[in-house]
């Protein structure tokens, strides 16, 4: 169950008795089926993201072959045609386009309004998503709990390929079986441990192909194992992904277990942080659930990240604020999730032990990598200091940018235009002015033509569309910069 996406069939919908669907064209190929859209537009394309259900009444009268071209491109899952309204019946031409498409196509009768079909569909996700995260959760439990038997490793992987409806197991750096003993490695799984061991791959490799995907991950940060294998018949979805990732925290966990206690808490403490700095807030919940005692982390969160910071000091942070998580990635500096209220008093210890530290926005726990790559900005502005982020920085786009690389891209923008002042003159009326005519061209004693064909200038030496958000940020930007003493 781990294993199904949260998505649907068109089946599936098709089965609920009181929307009274009926399928004309049966799809050549089963789509995934991800939410219910209504559009009566020829070209509704554009506003797609694939794997919708289709809804329309045929409003505009168009030409059904190119329309469905358009549509199975774009990925739609199937065509809901409503009968009733423009048409008493699914015209003939949408059929065939349907049928030489493998488009599955379905009859919405009129007395079922389309909202009834989205509200249908939004109920089976919701159910589907409410199964999914049930049932991750009863696994994660349940290695929790396996973990600390005799047998645990070899329980942990039962569970781990009983959820992936495949198998898992624990190899050496040769691939010779450690648990289970009979464990079969496939082809791939031996190609992915050569990647690792040449060096090729810091972390999990995984393999997809005609037999399903195969996962080798190492526990522990060398190349010498054991390594993780999982195959499982299909691809990995999100729910299955955090129930490995909680897999990988266990055995790592088994696997070192002759290292002082106070090193496996550190680890332990990494593998949290980093998932949710990674956005895997309920997996990095689970990890930081099994330090005992350690409450799971906050729902507002400050990221600080430290440089400079001495041997020994993440075993005193973990002592004196066991509520702390904290991870040591390969840049050399360290990163902190801490809860909003304490995150000033853990800064000061580490500025206490000389270290530079940057302070992160506070932020819902889900959003803790955008505290971090504050916490990083904020960072580089320390000196054997606090910096904090809200202090220094926050309220404006500019104050985010080193001065050198702020005056670098100014110039690489306006480097046309250097020459010409009023032109400066204008672009900066003009965007002051939010891009409209009359204002600006009032303001600089021009007639709105005049400052037409000044855009129209600006743009061609530019390379940037004023009637685009991007073209008119970068541009806003880069002459705020110029006009700088």
């Amino acid at each position: 169950m781990c294993n199904t996406a949260i998505v649907l069939s068109l089946d599936d919908v098709v089965a609920i008795p009181e929307l009274a669907l009926r399928v004309i064209v049966e799809p050549a190929a089963e789509r995934p089926l991800r939410w219910v859209t209504t559009s009566e537009l020829t070209d509704p394309d554009r506003y797609l993201e694939g794997g919708e259900l289709l809804l329309t009444t045929g409003l505009v009268r168009q030409d059904w072959a190119a329309y469905v071209r358009r549509v199975d491109r774009a990925g739609v899952a199937a065509l809901g045609f409503g009968t009733g309204l423009s048409h008493a019946e699914v015209p003939q031409a949408l059929v065939e386009a349907a049928r030489a498409a493998g488009l599955g196509l379905v009859v919405v009768p009129e007395a079922t309004p389309f909202i009834a079909v989205s509200k249908a569909v939004a109920g089976l996700l919701a159910d589907q998503e409410r199964e999914s995260t049930v049932s991750a959760l009863r696994v994660q439990q349940e290695l929790t709990r396996v973990i600390s038997r005799k047998d645990g490793p070899a329980r942990v992987l039962g569970v781990l390929g009983r959820a992936a409806r495949g198998s898992a197991g624990l190899v050496d750096a040769a691939g010779t079986p450690l648990v289970p003993a009979r464990f079969r490695l496939p082809d791939a799984a031996r190609r992915a441990l050569g990647t690792l061991r040449s060096g090729g791959g810091t972390g999990a490799v995984t393999e997809t192909g005609a037999e399903g995907t195969t996962v080798v991950q190492p526990l522990g940060a060398g190349v010498d194992g054991p390594f993780l294998v999982l195959l499982a018949p299909g691809p990995l979805d999100a729910v299955l992904r955090a129930v490995l990732v909680s897999t990988v925290a266990l055995l790592t966990l088994d696997a070192e277990r002759s290292r002082a206690a106070a090193d496996a808490e550190l680890r332990l403490r990494d593998q949290a942080a980093a998932l949710v700095l990674d956005g895997a807030v309920d997996a990095g919940a689970g990890v930081a659930a099994l330090l005992g005692g350690s409450p799971v982390p906050p729902r507002t969160v400050r990221v600080l990240r430290a440089s400079g910071v001495p041997a020994g000091a993440r075993e005193r942070l973990a002592r004196e604020h066991p509520e702390v998580l904290t991870t040591a990635p390969a840049d050399g500096n360290i990163a902190l999730v801490v809860a909003d209220g304490a995150a000033r008093e853990v800064a000061d210890l580490l500025a206490g032990l000389r270290a530079g530290v940057g302070v992160g926005p506070a932020v819902p726990v889900a959003d803790a990598r955008t505290s971090d790559a504050a916490a990083r900005t904020a960072l580089a502005a320390a000196d054997r200091e606090v910096v904090d982020w809200d202090e220094r920085f926050r309220g404006s786009v500019r104050a985010g940018l080193p001065d050198h690389a702020a005056r670098a891209l100014a110039a690489s923008i306006l480097r046309d235009l250097a020459a010409e002042p009023e032109l400066l003159r204008t672009l900066h009326t003009y965007l002051a002015h939010l891009g409209h005519w009359q204002p600006a061209a009032d303001e600089l004693g021009i007639h709105r033509n005049t400052l037409r064909k000044r855009i129209a200038r600006i743009e061609e030496l530019t390379g940037r569309d004023v009637d685009t958000a991007a073209g008119r940020a970068d541009l806003w930007i880069a002459v705020v910069i110029a006009r700088e003493p």
